[in-house]
């Protein structure tokens, strides 16, 4: 009973965290955001994990995000290979794209490959969305799960999170499913949480 208490009680917490963090993301301006997210690619560019790989698993952006889909343009210009999620029942695919145009809105409203083959699964480095992380590498994010269940799946892939200096606390909750982040990619700075 007491662990049922306790595990309420920090869902609870998640809950509020997120409230909080997506109420301050959402305080940017647009012109914030754009500036921000040049700054995190200039960072993210630098990255050696970033410089190896071919492939970029990339999430689409939504609302107050660090904008990936002006980057993932940047990407393909530099001759990456992308690849972006699908929802498929309770998990996400990732599937290659040439272009933002061969994306529609899909579940929750986010872009998602509008045709495809087969899911794309060569080694590359994963770009994940969050409302909050520490500097170990703990992650916040939406309560679906999805990342984690795919990055259990790939264990052997890089994996760095695009943030705003401001989605950086002292501590994020978690728990033992929740994969931490090797990397987390600021406009100020690179994060190594390895």
């Amino acid at each position: 009973p007491e662990k049922a208490g306790d595990t309420m009680s920090q869902m609870n917490n998640k809950e509020e965290l997120r409230k909080e963090m997506r109420r301050r993301r959402n305080d940017l301006t647009l012109t914030q955001i754009h500036d921000l997210t040049r700054k995190c690619f200039d960072n993210l560019a630098a990255l050696p994990e970033f410089q190896a790989n071919q492939w970029i698993y990339s999430y689409m952006a939504i609302g107050s995000e660090v904008d990936t889909i002006d980057l993932i343009c940047d990407f393909i210009r530099m001759g990456k290979k992308v690849a972006v999620p699908k929802v498929e029942d309770d998990e996400i695919a990732f599937y290659e794209i040439q272009s933002i145009k061969d994306c529609r809105p899909g579940e929750f409203g986010i872009l998602e490959p509008a045709s495809y083959k087969a899911p794309a699964d060569d080694p590359g480095l994963i770009l994940l969305p969050g409302l909050a992380f520490d500097e170990k590498g703990s992650r916040l994010g939406y309560g679906g799960g999805y990342y984690d269940k795919y990055l259990k799946s790939h264990p052997d892939y890089p994996c760095a999170a695009l943030a705003y200096e401001l989605q950086i606390l002292d501590e994020v909750p978690c728990e033992e499913h929740d994969k931490q982040v090797d990397y987390i990619i600021t406009p100020e700075r690179i994060i190594d949480c390895r």
